[in-house]
Formats: C-alpha cells, structure tokens, sequence
C-alpha cells in the first residue's frame, strides 16, 4: 500500500476503518471487559456477577446483530462441520435427557466470532499492535509495581464478587493480596495478570499474537524476531510455561505447519494428545514434574477409564472438567463434538484458510485444552476467531484498476478491496 497514491491510500484506509470498526470494537471490548469492570469495581462501585453475565450476554447478541447486518461468508465444508457438530449436541442431549446450557455457550463463543470474522477483510496490523501494547504495558506495570496493580485493579475482589465459587473459597481466608488465584508460584514467584486478570489468559494472548506475527511478518525475520521477543516476554512476565512451549513449537515448525496438507493438518490435533500421552505416562513417579502428570492424569486417566458411550454422548467425570477441555466440551457432544469444535475454532474449511495460521491454532487449541478450557474465553476466543477467519486471498494481488476515458487520459480508480497489508508476499507458497 506505500506505494499508491496518497488520496487512495487514505480513502482505502477510510473505506475499510468504516466498514469494521465495529466488529473489531467488539473484539478489542471483549479483550478489556474484565479490566475495565475490575477498575470500577476497586474504584468506584461494586460490580456483581448479574452485571457481567449480562455484559457478555449483551457482547454476544451484538456479534450475532453484526453477523445479521454483514455478510458473513460460509464455506459448504464449514457448514458441514457446524452441521456435524450440532448433530453431536442434540444425540447426547437425548441420550442424557438433558444438556448445559453454560457449557453450550463457552462452547458457541469461539465458533461465532470466525464466522463474523469472515466479514471483514482481515484484521488490521495496527489493531494487533495496540491490543499487544496495552497487554505488554499493563504486564509490565504489574511486574515492576504488583502492590500498585493490586491496589488499584484488584483483581481477587472483582472476582470474589462476580464469581461465587471464589467467594467460597476466601470465606475463611482473612489476608487478601489481591491477585487472582496462581499468581504466586511456589518460591515466591509472581504471575503478572496484566490486562486479562489472571496469568493463564495472558500466556494463551501471547500465543495467538505469536501466530498473527509470524503470519504476517513471514519474509521480515527481523520484525518476526522483535514480534517473538514482546510475545515470549509476556509469557515470562506471566511465567505461563505451557504458552511458552506452545509457542516454541509454532515458531519452531512455522515452515512446515505452512506446507502441510489439509488432510495431515488435520491430524496435528491427535499428535499432540499423542505427545501429551507419553509424557504423561513418562512423567508418572517422577517428582521432578509432578504436577504436570497430575494435571494430565485428570484426562487421560478419565478417558482410559470412559466407556464407548461416554466418549460418544458425553458423561464423562467432571471432577476436573474446569482442568481439561476435552472432558469439558466433550461431557455435551461426545469426543466427535469435541474435535469438530477444534476444527471449526481452528477455522478449517473457511473462506479464508490459510494453512499455516489454521494448523497453528490447532495446536495451539490442542494443547491449551490439556490444562482446562480457558482458551474457549471471550476475552482471547474472539480474538483467536477473527485471526482465522478474517485474513482473506488478495484481490487479484492488486488494489486499484486503471480505466481510459474518452480522451486517452488515465485514472485510477480502488477496488472494492483494499490490499493486503504485506502485499504480494502475502499470497501463501
């Protein structure tokens, strides 16, 4: 785009910062809703857990009012996928006679920002880059200042007030530090929640910003690298070890997760839960990391034990649904349900599929869901669903048309697209 006239540069810009500004507002209130409530709730009022469920209730009647007025654009395959998955929803709610509602709505949130993601052209770099600074800004001021961030956000009282289980639990607990549960590791190390409240969502933004970069900055090693660096600093700053080996391995295997076929990228999400299984099974009786075979045994153990109707229709144990996706999402649409979700989260058969940003979110979904189902949040799933979705085929790899008028003259005239920001380099190889 630096190459164009400035006039058509500002009224491409103009034309595509109207069209979508208000599905990406969405995104970017998704992300800041809990801080913002989490600042006047220390601040200025109580906040209760009526008025976030209704906030996020208004959010998602919002992405559906967009999906209504825009255009979203559905492949037959992805449709297919969506049927599928709903096929598996309603088998296991007769077979249960029953369902969960809540479940049910963690499991539409990512699904429904890919497709509002199809209807804008792709997500802008400079949106990514402010949502990356206020994460990165609010990270650092609570590492270097956590008594401030306490003071001032307080994130534990926000979510004693809006979440009851946490309430329960600091019932007795006389000292409140005002941090969030799993800020502070054994040791005295301190998690840095930043703008997401809590260290987990923090890491698992870092990994989604590390597969936009590495997309987007594919022939610029040296603004890949600086990207990486902001990336692995927040995963540090949040000490989120798994988003630090999830993220290794996207960058790591870039070239190849770019490359790869759509028939073996399916596959990547049963390599992970295979990898998950043997370092599982090698990390039990070693106490050098117990808790990550703890952690894992609520899965594999519960899915070793499950019968054929279980893994079909759901019912499996939900003592530790809340640390296993799989066991989470699968208990209302069977195993099936749970890896067509994957499939549609990952935005596979999409408009705008790209393999290496698809095979990406695969593992990155694949292996977030070993430790809980955190990544299905509004606050990083909208995100998660507009980046698979929104980065569409240059248009013919040209942003403007040349017409001759009577006399001979030329004039330029935009297309109904604007470019790709990296311009031809854009088209995958």
């Amino acid at each position: 785009m630096s190459g164009m006239p400035a006039a058509v540069r500002k009224g491409i810009l103009a034309r595509t910062w109207a069209s979508d500004f208000l599905p990406l507002a969405l995104v970017a209130f998704c992300m800041v809703m809990n801080f913002a409530l989490a600042l006047l709730n220390s601040l200025v009022a109580s906040v209760q857990e009526i008025h976030v469920v209704v906030l996020q209730l208004f959010m998602t009647l919002c992405a559906a009012g967009l999906l209504v007025l825009r255009r979203p654009r559905v492949t037959t395959d992805q449709a297919m996928l969506f049927i599928m998955l709903a096929i598996c929803v309603f088998a296991s709610t007769v077979y249960h006679r029953s369902t969960d509602l809540k479940t049910l709505y963690d499991m539409s949130v990512i699904p429904l920002f890919v497709v509002l993601g199809s209807t804008i052209r792709k997500i802008p770099r400079w949106f990514v880059h402010a949502l990356f600074v206020a994460v990165l800004a609010t990270t650092l001021v609570e590492a270097l200042a956590p008594d401030l961030y306490a003071r001032v956000v307080n994130p534990l009282k926000y979510y004693a007030n809006t979440r009851s289980w946490v309430a329960d639990k600091l019932e007795d607990d006389s000292g409140d530090p005002g941090f969030y549960f799993g800020a502070e590791r054994d040791g005295g190390i301190h998690r840095a929640s930043g703008l997401f409240l809590e260290p987990l969502s923090t890491g698992y933004f870092a990994c989604i910003a590390a597969i936009f970069y590495i997309y987007e900055y594919k022939y610029q090693f040296a603004k890949k690298m600086l990207a990486l660096a902001g990336c692995v600093l927040i995963i540090i700053l949040a000490d989120a070890r798994a988003s630090l080996g999830v993220l290794f391995v996207i960058a790591a295997g870039a070239p190849i997760l770019a490359r790869l076929p759509r028939l073996v990228g399916l596959l990547l999400p049963f390599l992970v839960f295979a990898g998950g299984a043997v370092v599982y099974y090698s990390a039990v009786g070693s106490h050098h990391i117990v808790d990550m075979a703890t952690r894992l045994s609520w899965t594999y153990e519960e899915l070793r034990a499950a019968d054929l109707s279980a893994l079909l229709f759901g019912g499996l144990d939900q003592t530790h649904a809340n640390d296993s996706a799989i066991l989470y999402f699968a208990d209302v649409a069977g195993i099936l349900g749970y890896i067509l979700l994957m499939y549609i989260s990952a935005g596979v058969a999409s408009t705008g599929e790209r393999p290496f940003i698809t095979n990406a979110a695969l593992i990155y979904l694949a292996s977030t869901s070993l430790f809980g189902h955190a990544f299905a949040s509004i606050k990083t799933g909208a995100l998660l669903g507009f980046l698979v979705a929104s980065h569409k085929p240059p248009d013919n790899g040209s942003a403007v048309t040349l017409r001759r008028d009577g006399g001979g003259a030329s004039s330029v005239l935009p297309n109904r697209q604007a470019p790709s920001q990296t311009g031809i380099i854009d088209r995958e190889r």
